[in-house]
């Protein structure tokens, strides 16, 4: 049963008080036609009494009554049951003290005597009604209550599964992340394990493309892509037979170069399903592009994706140093006067401002914290790209070491005699469990 299908059901509760028998008979006489249980009494004491023993909605008092007056009985009903609706029946001589009990609230009417009795079943109504407004005010309030808890209740559960789906999509993202990095780790080794292409340039390629990145202010994500883009800047080359691209490029014959150049194609072909290299591809296939428009493409600087203007000074600044574009290898400052002819050209000026006059930016990173495999511990970042002798990546920059990484170390350690080297950040040394 509801709580309004309770309160329709009460019911209410009229306690009528005069020393007069005759007036009680004519009152119970006046009220036959009202659905309430009427009681009864001639004094104030046995009023109270009543209501002692239970609820009464409606009290209805005599004012000039021997013993306890009307007023006084009001005024202990006020006190003690102030829900109650209180009425009182006065005649003319009553008038002055009826006035007062009014104004200081010890009741809601009065009656005068004789009365009416429409009048008097109004007044018992209105007092009924105002008492249903109170209890379904204070149903309400109860129904409020509680609804309000099991909102609360509601809402915690809410919040658990949100943070409970929250974790299982950031768990899943995490998992995308390690298979897409897995992946680019497996593209890098395809290029490093082929015996006519050199993993090793594409690391230094990698690492001077980053350090460019870095001084132009390259977000963190971005000199990211950049760093990848540049160490498979040759993924299109797996395409290709090696006589295209195996000898130094001005020894090759025009439709070889063209071959050669076609590398571009190939890459932005072979990384067309996995989405999010579409950056990366981006980088790849527009990499020959000229700063002043005439390149392959014809296309503007604005054009040109910064990722491929930073690998195109990079790439070819090695490609000079280590005699794979004119056979001979050329000395630093030599690569340096000769990209400098490009100048805006071929190569986009600001790109190649800092790698002319950055000093030492072609030189190997040597970075703080390098530990032996014994030393590292779970927990420990990666800083730097993990490379074997072949410059096949083992373990990429910014994996977190676990037991089971620094024993696979470990055991290559003991079955290739060769020992690692390893750059770790500071701040995972520092927060790495100390086992």
């Amino acid at each position: 049963m509801t709580d309004a299908q309770q309160t329709e059901q009460v019911k209410y509760q009229v306690l009528c008080v005069d020393d007069e028998q005759n007036i009680l008979r004519a009152i119970k006489r006046a009220l036959f036609s009202l659905d309430v249980d009427l009681t009864l009494v001639d004094s104030g004491e046995k009023a109270l009494a009543v209501m002692k023993e239970k609820t009464i909605h409606v009290v209805i008092s005599d004012m000039k009554m021997p013993g306890m007056t009307g007023a006084e009985l009001l005024e202990q009903v006020a006190a003690h049951y102030p829900d109650t609706f209180r009425v009182v029946l006065t005649g003319f001589a009553d008038i002055d003290a009826t006035i007062k009990a009014v104004n200081q609230g010890r009741i809601h009417r009065y009656l005068q005597k004789p009365w009416d009795n429409q009048e008097l079943i109004n007044t018992i109504e209105e007092g009924l009604e105002r008492i249903k407004l109170k209890d379904e005010n204070t149903r309400l309030q109860k129904l409020t209550k509680l609804q309000n808890a099991k909102l609360k209740e509601v809402n915690n559960s809410l919040e658990q599964v949100v943070q409970k789906r929250t974790k299982q999509i950031k768990a899943a993202l995490r998992r995308i992340e390690q298979r897409n990095a897995a992946l680019e780790q497996v593209l890098f080794n395809v290029i490093s394990i082929n015996p006519d292409i050199d993993g090793k340039f594409a690391i230094e390629v990698s690492e001077l493309a980053t350090k460019l990145a870095n001084l132009l202010e390259c977000s963190k994500e971005e000199t990211n892509v950049i760093r990848y883009a540049c160490l498979i800047g040759e993924f299109g080359l797996l395409g290709l037979k090696p006589e295209h691209y195996r000898p130094a490029f001005n020894k090759l014959s025009y439709q070889q170069q063209k071959n050669y150049l076609s590398q571009t194609k190939l890459a932005k072909t072979i990384l067309a399903p996995a989405e999010h290299l579409r950056e990366v591809s981006d980088i790849l296939e527009y990499q020959f592009e000229y700063y002043n428009g005439a390149g392959l493409y014809k296309l503007v600087a604005t054009q040109i994706p910064i990722g491929a203007r930073i690998l195109a000074v990079a790439r070819d600044y090695w490609r000079m140093v280590s005699g794979r574009i004119t056979g001979q290898p050329m000395t630093p400052i030599e690569a340096r006067v000769e990209l400098k002819k490009h100048r805006n050209t071929r190569y986009d000026g600001n790109v190649l401002d800092i790698l002319l006059n950055t000093k030492d930016i072609d030189k190997p990173s040597y970075i703080e914290n390098r530990l032996s495999t014994e030393e590292l511990k779970p927990g420990m970042v990666l800083s730097k790209n993990l490379y074997n002798e072949s410059h096949i990546l083992l373990l990429p920059e910014g994996h977190v070491f676990t037991d089971a990484t620094i024993a696979k170390l470990a055991q290559y350690e003991r079955e290739h005699n060769r020992f690692f080297d390893i750059a770790v950040e500071r701040n995972g040394m520092e927060d790495a469990t100390i086992g």
